[in-house]
């Protein structure tokens, strides 16, 4: 199949995908804020200090929404690309376009609303104005790690979805 329609068909589900990660996250920041205190940057983790009970108590089910949507927004943009026969390339690309699509949308809406406003709900307390608020090389390195992240869950859906087809 052409790469265009490929592409776009990975940038809508890619985008249902970043809604619906949103929507995961905002409901963990309301369970218990710190529940993602291990990805903030090292000086703001040093200062708050552990997870609490409560963040420890719901991660697994805020993990399994996740881990549920990206796994299930995949199965869905895989099996209705609109073309066949379909290649592994075929199935990487959606793939790899709807995995980078959430890591570009975290980098830039998510990540950059912190370092640019620092909304107080993504504030852990008594860590407010702390630099590595600010600190957009921290989330960018994150945003690389999500690129291979993208590449290596790009490549083994197709694998699967090859496999499965």
């Amino acid at each position: 199949m052409m790469l265009g329609p490929l592409v776009i068909h990975g940038l809508l589900y890619g985008l249902v995908l970043s809604l619906g990660l949103l929507v995961v996250m905002g409901l963990s920041l309301a369970l218990a804020p710190d529940m993602w205190v291990g990805d903030y940057p090292p000086d703001i983790r040093e200062r708050y200090g552990e997870m609490s009970e409560r963040g420890k108590r719901y991660r697994p089910l805020i993990a399994v929404l996740f881990f549920g949507l990206v796994i299930g927004v995949l199965v869905l943009a895989l099996t209705r690309i609109p073309a066949s026969p379909l290649s592994f390339g075929d199935w990487f690309v959606v793939a790899f376009v709807v995995l980078m699509t959430f890591n570009i949308f975290d980098l830039l809406i998510l990540d950059g609303l912190m370092v640019l406003i620092q909304p107080s709900f993504m504030v852990l307390p008594g860590t407010e104005g702390m630099a590595g608020y600010r600190d957009f090389a921290f989330h960018a390195r994150g945003a690389l790690i999500g690129t291979v992240l993208s590449v290596v869950g790009g490549a083994v859906a197709a694998l699967v979805a090859g496999l499965l087809a």
